[in-house]
C-alpha cells in the first residue's frame, strides 16, 4: 500500500513539472516587445474610386468604352474606435465619415505650399591678457634671475571661443475648403477589432435630388 501511494505521488509531481515546464517554454504565453509587433498585413485599404460614363457610340464592352463625364465618385475612409463600446462605435463612425469628405475635397481641390527658412548665428569671443615686465626709466640696474618674485610676468594669454548655431526650419501647409452637396453615406461597416470604415458617394442622381429638394424646401 505504501508503495503504491508513493509510486502515486511521484507520478503526479512528474505531471505537474512536466505541465509548468511546456506553459514556460510555450511561445504563446509570452508577449511580444513592442519593438518586434507589426501591423497586420491582411488589412486592405480602399482610397477614391471614379466611374465614367462611355462617349457615344461606345460602350458596347470593357475594352471599347471611351471615358466620356464623370458619373459617379466613391471615397472610403478609415478610423480606429479606441475601444469596444457603443460610444465608441459612433464616434469612430463619425471621424471616419468626416474623414472621407476630407478626402474628397482635397481630391478637388488642395492648396499646397511649403516654405524653408535657415538661421544662421555666430559668436566669436576673443580675450587676451597679458603681463609684461619693463624697466623703469632710471639709472639703477634691475636684475633678473630665476627666483622672480613675479613668475607670471612676461606671459601672453589668447583665448579665442567661435560658436555657430544653424537651424534650417522646413514646413509644409496644406489646405483646402469647398461646398459639397449630394454626397450621402452608402456604407458603414467594421473592418477591424478597433477599426471602422465609411464610404460616401456622389454621383449624377444625387446632384439632380439636390436641386430638386433646393427649389422645393427653402
Amino acid at each position: 500500500m505504501l508503495k503504491q501511494t508513493l509510486c502515486a505521488l511521484c507520478f503526479l509531481s512528474l505531471v505537474a513539472c512536466s505541465s509548468t515546464k511546456k506553459n514556460e517554454t510555450d511561445p504563446e504565453s509570452k508577449s511580444s516587445s513592442i519593438i518586434t509587433q507589426k501591423l497586420a498585413t491582411n488589412f486592405k485599404r480602399n482610397g477614391i474610386t471614379l466611374e465614367w460614363d462611355c462617349s457615344w457610340g461606345t460602350g458596347f464592352s470593357q475594352a471599347t468604352c471611351s471615358k466620356g463625364n464623370i458619373s459617379a465618385i466613391e471615397v472610403t475612409a478609415y478610423a480606429p474606435s479606441f475601444g469596444n463600446s457603443e460610444a465608441n462605435r459612433e464616434v469612430a463612425f463619425g471621424v471616419a465619415h468626416d474623414v472621407a469628405l476630407t478626402k474628397l475635397n482635397r481630391f478637388i481641390q488642395d492648396d499646397v505650399s511649403s516654405s524653408r527658412v535657415m538661421v544662421t548665428m555666430s559668436k566669436n569671443i576673443e580675450k587676451a591678457n597679458d603681463n609684461i615686465k619693463s624697466k623703469i626709466l632710471s639709472e639703477k640696474a634691475v636684475s633678473i634671475s630665476d627666483e622672480d618674485p613675479f613668475p607670471r610676468s612676461n606671459l601672453a594669454i589668447r583665448e579665442n571661443a567661435n560658436d555657430v548655431i544653424r537651424t534650417i526650419t522646413e514646413s509644409i501647409r496644406s489646405q483646402s475648403s469647398g461646398i459639397l452637396r449630394g454626397v450621402r453615406t452608402v456604407d458603414e461597416r467594421i473592418v477591424d477589432s478597433q477599426t471602422v470604415a465609411t464610404t460616401i458617394r456622389w454621383d449624377k442622381d444625387s446632384e439632380q435630388a439636390v436641386r430638386e429638394l433646393r427649389k422645393r424646401i427653402r
